[in-house]
């Protein structure tokens, strides 16, 4: 591998252009070779902002000619696996956009053969690099709450709300997507993972509030929009996750961002942290209570867990602006390229988001049988 690490982008969408392109960019380890997208003129577009030579709208073709060290997947869920397989097959290190697959069985083909090919592989769970949830992390593995009694994952959305018209999105297409579980959810779960540990039970309830018409103009089979799953820990913890697009939200509402409580045999936490919201700035807070004590305090985010970032590096565009410095070392393509470069492990990886695709089949499994499933 030459001096920098070269990197080819599959995908063209908002992420893509908000996110993954701009952070490996600017990236003085790392040159944007190559970008794939099924629509041209959105991927040249693109290509141009950042001076990127090659354009391409066959993944396989990109793969061939790039002269790649690495790619990075930023598709819809359904076209994560054949992007990802083709780009281990010719030994590249993957970074993958969650959700890993559309599959469990999909999911463990790529953690499969991504060991085999021995690269660097990464899933992109972005809540493991923000601040709050980071320092979170911290406090947990300090004893602040004891033995974990239970948790509480709450992420409520005005993504999708009814309307007089619902235009197609591929992530309501039932065909395409496992719609707010996976989309939201996926997010939610491996923050769980990563706070309790393993999941062995899983219990679901989902629910579709917006229906959608097809491509044709047409009602479609639409994805679930609300989920509700209860997980079971193998340390005997257990917690709710609860993630929807279809709610009326708005500034002033104090619980429409990401809402964790955790609680133990010490201690109870409590975190609400939301970079998506409009006006800025968003919001990162949170507060703990430990046995013995008085009155809850208010906990300041150690500057371990925010790298010493400033905001203010993200594109204008980009909805987390205050966030900025954040999103450019703590996690995703920053991460990954550093990871590549230095020869060192990463997390989150395809295992993280292998266990988080089996969750999420589980959770549609309950939902449709009624009943609990075993991992």
């Amino acid at each position: 591998m030459a001096d920098k690490v070269r990197v080819g982008l599959v995908g063209s969408g908002g992420w893509a252009e908000y996110f993954h392109a701009p952070i490996v960019a600017a990236h003085d380890g790392a040159v944007l070779a190559a970008i794939c997208g099924r629509n041209r003129e959105r991927a040249e577009a693109l290509a141009v902002e950042h001076s990127v030579d090659r354009v391409y709208i066959d993944v396989q073709e990109m793969i061939d000619e790039g002269d790649l060290d690495a790619v990075i997947v930023a598709t819809p869920e359904d076209a994560h696996h054949p992007a990802v397989m083709r780009s281990l097959a010719a030994g590249l290190h993957v970074l993958c956009e969650k959700p890993m697959a559309f599959s469990a069985a999909q999911s463990g083909q790529m953690l499969e053969s991504a060991n085999r090919a021995g690269v660097k592989h990464m899933i992109q769970f972005t809540n493991r690099g923000l601040p709050h949830f980071r320092h979170v992390k911290r406090l947990l593995d300090e004893g602040y709450i004891g033995q974990p009694y239970h948790g509480y994952f709450y992420w409520p959305t005005g993504w999708s709300p009814a309307a007089e018209v619902n235009p197609y999105h591929w992530m309501w297409d039932a065909r395409r997507s496992k719609g707010s579980l996976n989309e939201l959810g996926a997010h939610m779960i491996d923050l769980a993972r990563w706070y309790f540990g393993e999941v062995v039970r899983v219990s679901a309830s989902l629910q579709t509030f917006v229906h959608r018409m097809g491509v044709d103009g047409q009602p479609m089979d639409t994805a679930n929009d609300s989920a509700f799953v209860l997980l079971d820990f193998a340390n005997g913890a257990h917690a709710v996750v609860h993630v929807g697009t279809p709610n009326i939200v708005g500034p002033g509402l104090q619980h429409t961002g990401q809402t964790v409580i955790l609680s133990g045999a010490d201690g109870t936490l409590e975190t609400r942290g939301d970079p998506w919201t409009h006006p800025l700035p968003p919001v990162s807070e949170i507060v703990g209570f430990r046995r013995g004590a008085d009155t809850a305090e208010r906990l300041v985010v150690a500057e371990a867990d925010s790298d010493g970032a400033a905001p203010g590096d993200a594109p204008a565009a980009f909805p987390g602006e205050a966030f900025a410095g954040f999103w450019t070392q703590s996690i995703g393509p920053r991460l990954f390229i550093d990871a590549i470069l230095d020869d060192r492990p990463i997390e989150p990886s395809f295992h993280d988001g292998h266990q988080v695709q089996r969750i999420v089949e589980a959770a549609m499994e309950s939902h449709q049988t009624g009943t609990s499933q075993n991992l």
